[in-house]
């Protein structure tokens, strides 16, 4: 084997390894990219969950057995939030159930302070008054 052959052969081998690594890292930093956004989109969508579910409940305050109709319309407005590219990650199906957990989660916590609230109240039965009897 002459110096030229292994000369070419070790350039080769250095083209392929620069190739590949470059390779690796750009699809790396798309990638790193690719799930930031999402984990922006994420914190977008569960910031507003909140705030489109008390929304809901003020739009629809006056009817009644509206519920499939006010998940709904956060649903959609939720879903609207997440970009195009990211529609097939962050799915309809996920969004429902970021906002029935949100739901939930709101239900609990007001249940809870209501208790507290409750807890707090001290009762004191009334004692009857009687009237006294004059001679």
């Amino acid at each position: 084997m002459d110096f030229q052959t292994i000369y070419n052969v070790l350039v080769t081998v250095a083209a392929i390894t620069i190739g590949g690594l470059s390779l690796y890292l750009k699809t790396s930093a798309k990638a790193q990219t690719k799930a930031k956004e999402i984990q922006e989109t994420m914190a977008l969508i569960m910031g507003e969950a909140v705030v489109y579910i008390r929304k809901a409940e003020e739009d629809y305050k006056d009817t009644t057995k509206k519920g499939g109709e006010k998940f709904e319309e956060v649903v959609d407005k939720l879903y609207s939030l997440v970009p195009d590219a990211l529609k097939p990650i962050i799915t309809e199906d996920r969004i429902k159930d970021i906002v029935q957990s949100t739901f939930d989660e709101v239900e609990n916590y007001v249940k809870l302070q209501l208790d507290e609230t409750v807890d707090k109240i001290d009762v004191k039965p009334k004692t009857p008054k009687t009237k006294s009897k004059k001679k």
